[in-house]
């Protein structure tokens, strides 16, 4: 079946989306993908819509309720426009929305399931398919809110809009179930990676994949049933952060390692990061056991690295995300750990991350663990968390189990997500 994945990060820099053929189970050809930019004014909205929806601790009316003061205050205090020019933006995002109201949440769920929509279509004139040849739409959404303990996860996105829009059968609403039977509702990558590994006779093997947000996939076998995945800590999330904060907007993240690379990492404050910088509930969560999941949110910037130098904070930063990695290995009982191991994510493009991780490795283990990127063996690094949402949603036609207990802490291998049909009703 040919299925198409579309994958909208919590960096809010895009939508990716794949086009791949899958069975859903151990058949998987990649055929083509494509990336979609955000402007700067679909990342304002979405920006202003996950802190409303983080105040509101998940709860959408409440949420639509606040939007506009958290979209003015989202403005002024983080972009920095005065109240008057503030006012001014809110009129020309009104317009960009094609909007003659009220800016409103749900304009900006509409605008953002559009942006899908205008994916897929340039996804198929890409591919020269039609939309009849397509069996489905694995439509993950822009995720705004994750909070396991709370049973919630929002990812915003209309999938009945979508299917309307661009005449194929949508998937959406992954995690739900999952969250629902008592799982964390993430990571719903190991099925997939495990089925990559398998094809390319790659096992057992890590993969890590860094975004915002690092996490583990450890594939011992082809057995689903033996699959582990979990959230080591803090991508590049709180690098981006640190970032912003010092440059005061001017630079987003930490080009290349660029910064990290002139550094020095200070092994106190980051025993103090471990110890402090992402509590849930006060409780650390790097002392937590698996399966857990956690959101970047849920992680912050510590008072202690006000006394380091840019650079010097970066390289401290760069070096936890890299030692979480190594020590999220203390909490898991599997024997020998795989000396194979991908690094999948865009938290890669920063070498300085990179050269932590073999570094507390070597450290760890006698034996060498060998790292390579995903492109290095000929997986494409920009769509495969698309891809992966295409795989799922065939699976999940078909009634196979996305997550696992070893992946989300489920207590026994379930399915999930909401099936749209296509028709002509009008939205």
């Amino acid at each position: 079946m040919l299925s198409i994945g579309l994958m909208s990060g919590t960096s809010m820099d895009g939508i990716d989306a794949a086009l791949i053929c899958t069975d859903g189970e151990m058949m998987v050809q990649e055929l083509t993908s494509l990336s979609m930019k955000y402007t700067d004014n679909t990342k304002f909205l979405l920006k202003a819509a996950e802190k409303s929806v983080n105040k509101a601790k998940g709860n959408l009316k409440l949420a639509e309720l606040n939007y506009l003061q958290d979209l003015f205050a989202y403005l002024h205090l983080e972009i920095g426009l005065d109240k008057q020019d503030v006012s001014q933006k809110i009129n020309e995002l009104a317009v960009f929305l094609y909007t003659d109201g009220a800016l409103s949440l749900e304009k900006v769920i509409e605008h953002s399931t559009k942006l899908h929509a205008e994916v897929v279509l340039n996804l198929l004139q890409k591919s020269g398919k039609h939309p009849a040849e397509i069996g489905v739409i694995g439509y993950h959404g822009q995720t705004l809110y994750h909070n396991p303990t709370l049973g919630i996860s929002i990812q915003i996105g209309h999938g009945q809009l979508l299917a309307n829009l661009v005449k194929i059968n949508v998937v959406c609403d992954f995690r739900e179930n999952d969250l629902n039977n008592g799982g964390q509702g993430a990571p719903f990558a190991p099925i997939y990676h495990q089925v990559l590994a398998a094809r390319d006779n790659l096992l057992p093997l890590v993969v890590v994949n860094c975004g915002g947000i690092a996490n583990l996939s450890i594939i011992l076998d082809s057995n689903p049933d033996n699959l582990l995945g979990f959230d080591s800590g803090p991508g590049n999330g709180l690098i981006d952060a640190f970032v912003r904060i010092r440059t005061n907007g001017k630079l987003q993240m930490d080009v290349n390692g660029q910064l990290g690379q002139t550094g020095e990492a200070n092994t106190q404050i980051l025993e103090s990061l471990f110890a402090k910088s992402c509590l849930i509930d006060e409780r650390n969560y790097f002392l937590m056991s698996h399966p857990k999941s956690l959101d970047i949110r849920d992680c912050e910037l510590i008072s202690e690295l006000d006394s380091l130098s840019i650079e010097d904070g970066c390289a401290t930063l760069e070096a936890f995300t890299a030692e979480m990695i190594v020590r999220s290995l203390d909490l898991i009982n599997i024997g020998s750990i795989p000396k194979n191991w991908l690094l999948a994510g865009g938290g890669w493009y920063n070498p300085v991350i990179k050269q932590y991780l073999q570094k507390s490795l070597n450290n760890k283990f006698s034996q060498k663990i060998q790292l390579k990127t995903v492109t290095e063996i000929g997986w494409n690094n920009e769509s495969l968390e698309a891809q992966i949402f295409a795989y799922l949603a065939v699976r999940s036609l078909h009634g196979k189990p996305l997550s696992f207990p070893g992946t989300t802490g489920v207590s026994r291998p379930i399915s999930g997500g909401i099936l749209f049909h296509t028709s002509l009703v009008v939205y």
